[in-house]
């Protein structure tokens, strides 16, 4: 979003970001002006190779487990890339969020808190709350960099999105619309599947899940069996292991029996040849279809579009 408001505001952004931009159809655009928009990742802490000059957090949670022991070392890395913004720069965040306030108390800039720059009267085209937010995240930065209001409002309505969130794949033979989400954390899943609740408060929508990493399924599986409140079923592919050894203590069978506790219809199937065969015979035509997760879910509603 902060790409597209800066191109459209003619500042001629370089731009790396870790999906791929739809007017385009690349991650990375070679600007010619000093502006360098970074979609930066604090796994492994590699956002510290980073030298900001406007750093925006949208939101900090308990993920990457499988590195950081806890919340509070997740938050040290976040003051430790703080710490790297200079006096003249800007931390955008909402110092009020909880998990946000520890990691920004030393801040050498200015904070700017992005919660006061209001997008409810935006008409986004990518649905839910969690978009709105980053709405305001951007208002803040194009304030920031003296873009125009007006344009910047203008730029964020007509953003449609990337690849593989909350992307729209089609329709399936039956005619049930279909879209692909690249959200693989409880919190990343719930935004997701509460926009599209909102988009089809009378449709039976219908998700298919493919669990990333062992460990994260494992050590947030609680959390996951709440996530999916917004599904009226869900179909679950075999963990995605990526750069994981296999882990026998957990899967997609026992991640299936925490959500039943929460009153949900879901499924485990083996592999991604039962989970078609069973949405060609089941899905209906006013049904939804969300396949969602970082690995290659994407390739199920590729396949039925």
């Amino acid at each position: 979003m902060i790409a597209k408001v800066m191109m459209d505001a003619e500042l001629d952004p370089t731009v790396i970001v870790g999906s791929l931009l739809k007017d385009s159809q690349t991650n990375f655009i070679a600007g010619k002006s000093k502006y360098l928009v970074v979609e930066a990742c604090e796994y492994k802490r590699s956002f510290l190779n980073i030298e900001p000059t406007i750093v925006a957090i949208t939101n900090i949670d308990n993920d990457h487990l499988d590195y950081y022991k806890d919340m509070a070392d997740i938050q040290s890395a976040f003051n430790s890339f703080v710490k790297k913004v200079p006096k003249k720069g800007f931390v955008v965040c909402n110092p009020k969020d909880k998990n946000i306030s520890p990691a920004v108390s030393e801040v050498n800039g200015k904070t700017v808190d992005w919660s006061k720059f209001k997008t409810d009267k935006l008409k986004m085209k990518v649905p839910g709350e969690h978009i709105k937010k980053d709405a305001s995240v951007v208002l803040a930065v194009a304030h920031i960099l003296g873009i125009d209001k007006k344009k910047a409002i203008k730029s964020l309505e007509e953003f449609s999105g990337t690849w593989r969130r909350f992307e729209y794949k089609g329709k399936s033979k039956c005619g049930a619309e279909m879209y692909d989400d690249y959200g693989h954390h409880p919190t990343e899943i719930k935004a997701t599947l509460k926009g599209a609740r909102e988009m089809f408060p009378q449709k039976r929508i219908v998700v298919v899940f493919q669990p990333h990493l062992f460990s994260r399924t494992k050590l947030l599986l609680h959390d996951f069996a709440r996530a999916f409140q917004d599904a009226d079923e869900i179909i679950l592919a075999p963990i995605f292991p990526a750069r994981e050894a296999f882990d026998s203590t957990i899967s997609s069978d026992l991640l299936a029996k925490e959500i039943t506790k929460q009153g949900k219809k879901v499924f485990s199937l083996q592999n991604f040849f039962d989970i078609e065969k069973y949405l060609t015979s089941h899905l209906k035509r006013d049904d939804v279809l969300i396949t969602m997760g970082a690995g290659e879910a994407y390739k199920i509603s590729d396949n039925l579009a």
